[in-house]
């Protein structure tokens, strides 16, 4: 409780020790580091650890910091020991009463902005119903120091923004709470925390990978994240107002069945071993569909024209309060014609979406969409190999012009 406290006061709301005992000894402390975590942002949190002999009493403990490190994020733990004081100064300066002499265990965690990033790197291996996805975190430690013999976790969320330092320190409790768990080629957590920004949850995942890695300062690399094979659909849409004459898009939904998130990032996308173009892999929750558009297809042949277009006037004269006002009715009617012929000697499904004027009136629609909002269509359509089919639908909108002088 006093380190939690100390992460969340101001120096000077730390109570201070008794300035008349004697100080046993006054140690210089510089502990291996143990592990880092690397947030979104460059936001990395360090943990080191070791053991020390001492005597008992009272010890000052000079703490060695990275220049990059923010001090006052510092959290030292001695075990067979209770806290005196903090003094926060270049460098900040421990005073702790040690109950029983001997080796203790010494923990320090601090957290150091823009010390280092990582970022997802995907393969993408398309076949007939599936995609093999591999990933890799390419991390560059920013530090000052190399970084030899540590555990590396890494976390990934939707925001890009960086997290807060009460943030991260939530995380590292969590990571703690959950040191017990098994081994694995990488573990995941997650954590929901506030968004300082919004007020709206979030959720971070923490990837922790397999072993102890070596991280050389200002140096990229490679480290393998996850690697699976996942159902896809093979779906075409074609948007009929932006894109009238075609073409339609080819995309690729895959299901993420992980129960970590894949990240986002640049994807190399590969079809029978040959590479096929560079794209941007969506972040995709657990459970969810990443879309993954492959760009203009010419398998399927689409066209939007107008088919016929009339438009109607009518004088009319309406009663209000105690006089008759003349007024101009306009009807204008509009039919469309959506023509679709599959080049494709296999099934495929087409999304199709156009948009019509917000105070139009629909006449008639075949076949009927499975939406219809106040600006637009949508029809979910299954071609047969060779398929010709098409879509109409007709619809008006009424303007009335008064006529009175």
């Amino acid at each position: 409780m006093i380190l939690l406290m100390l992460s969340l006061c101001p120096p000077a709301a730390v109570a201070s020790s008794d300035d008349s005992r004697s100080i046993e000894a006054t140690t210089a402390l510089k502990l291996p580091v143990d592990s880092v975590t690397i947030y979104p942002g460059g936001l990395m949190a360090v943990k080191r650890g070791g053991s020390l002999d001492v005597t008992e009493g009272v010890h000052e403990f000079v703490i060695n910091l990275p220049a990059k490190a923010d001090k006052s994020s510092a959290l030292l733990s001695v075990s067979n020991a209770t806290l005196e004081r903090v003094v926060y100064e270049a460098i900040p300066i421990y005073t702790l009463n040690i109950t029983s002499a001997g080796s203790q265990m010494f923990d320090l965690s601090y957290l150091m902005p823009s010390a280092a990033s990582w970022q997802p790197r995907y393969d993408l291996h398309l076949m007939n119903n599936s995609i093999l996805v591999r990933a890799s975190a390419v991390v560059k430690n920013q530090g000052g120091e190399d970084l030899k013999d540590v555990r590396l976790k890494l976390v990934a969320g939707p925001a890009p923004s960086e997290p807060s330092f009460k943030e991260a320190l939530q995380v590292e409790r969590s990571l703690a709470l959950a040191s017990a768990a098994p081994a694995e080629e990488f573990a995941e957590y997650a954590l929901e925390s506030e968004t300082v920004s919004t007020g709206e949850l979030e959720t971070l995942y923490i990837f922790e990978l397999d072993g102890r890695k070596e991280l050389v300062t200002d140096k990229e690399i490679g480290f393998p994240l996850f690697e699976i094979e996942s159902p896809l659909m093979r779906i075409f849409t074609w948007d009929a107002y932006i894109q009238a004459n075609g073409p339609s898009r080819e995309e690729i939904r895959a299901n993420n069945t992980l129960p970590s998130p894949w990240p986002s990032g640049e994807a190399l996308l590969y079809k029978d071993g040959d590479y096929v173009s560079t794209i941007e892999m969506p972040y995709t929750p657990s459970g969810t569909n990443a879309t993954i558009d492959l760009g203009p297809s010419a398998d399927l042949k689409v066209e939007s024209r107008l088919a016929d277009y009339n438009i109607t006037e009518n004088i009319k004269t309406i009663e209000s309060g105690d006089r008759n006002h003349t007024i101009k009715e306009t009807i204008e009617r509009w039919t469309y014609n959506l023509s679709i012929i599959s080049n494709l000697g296999r099934t495929a499904s087409l999304e199709v979406t156009d948009t019509k004027p917000l105070e139009a009136k629909i006449i008639s629609v075949s076949p009927q969409p499975v939406e219809i909002t106040a600006t637009s269509f949508k029809w979910e359509i299954e071609l047969s190999p060779r398929q010709k089919t098409a879509i109409n639908y007709t619809y008006e909108v009424t303007t009335t012009e008064g006529l009175d002088s």
